[in-house]
């Protein structure tokens, strides 16, 4: 039986240009009225607070030049995405506003210091009642779930290589499978069925895959995996 209950799943909410901005509590809230489970973007501030957001820096969704990671929230709050009224959502806000009605999907980015996002993420996820997933590209993360909290289901994610590399492609995810021990992968749509994606079906592992935008990915796909993740302009 699968973990997804949903198989449709909003990338970064059910988010449409730049109306409604992508990881906004509005894109959020569209997910929620849709019943759309989500896929959203976390990282940590400087002043240690867990914020929903998916890029390194400010520059493409808010105009401004600084790094997530080297400002307090106190200045993101400031900072307005794409020109709308939407701000750059705490991790909290996101809790009080689904309530349990959707399924998470958590994305934890890559950040330094591994270890202090993930223990207040755990806590904060304690006093949570609805369902819930994390995943990361980043392998180091996962296995810190591996070895501490192991009883939440985490997800490797895993894109396609440059082609100069292909060749160990397979040699890499297996590297990361093995050291994280995924309880599903979350594969590029470039993915399904190639050898890594068999490897997963024989295994039993659930399988999701992204980021699908049109409705001709979506037929092509979604007899094959366990979770769509989608664009919201393909419905």
């Amino acid at each position: 039986m699968s973990l997804f209950r949903n198989k449709l799943i909003a990338h970064r909410g059910l988010h449409y240009k730049k109306e409604v901005p992508e990881n906004s509590l509005l894109a959020i809230l569209k997910a929620v009225e849709n019943s759309y489970d989500i896929e959203f973007d976390i990282t940590i501030t400087s002043d240690g607070q867990i914020v929903v957001f998916h890029d390194d820096d400010l520059k493409r969704l808010c105009g401004t030049l600084a790094f997530i990671e080297e400002v307090s929230y106190s200045f993101l709050e400031k900072q307005k995405l794409y020109e709308t009224d939407e701000k750059i959502p705490l991790f909290d806000e996101v809790l009080e506003l689904v309530q349990g009605k959707i399924d998470l999907i958590i994305e934890i980015k890559k950040h330094k210091n591994i270890g202090f996002l993930e223990k207040s993420l755990v806590e904060k996820l304690s006093f949570y009642e609805g369902r819930y997933f994390i995943c990361s590209f980043d392998k180091d993360i996962l296995y810190w779930f591996r070895i501490n909290e192991k009883e939440i289901k985490r997800g490797l994610i895993f894109e396609t290589v440059p082609k100069r590399f292909e060749k160990f492609q397979k040699a890499l995810f297996l590297y990361k499978y093995y050291k994280t021990k995924p309880d599903f992968v979350s594969l590029q749509y470039e993915l399904i069925e190639s050898d890594i994606y068999t490897f997963c079906k024989k295994k039993r592992v659930d399988i999701i895959t992204w980021t699908i935008n049109s409705k001709e990915k979506f037929e092509n796909v979604n007899a094959k995996v366990d979770g769509v993740i989608f664009e919201s302009e393909i419905f």
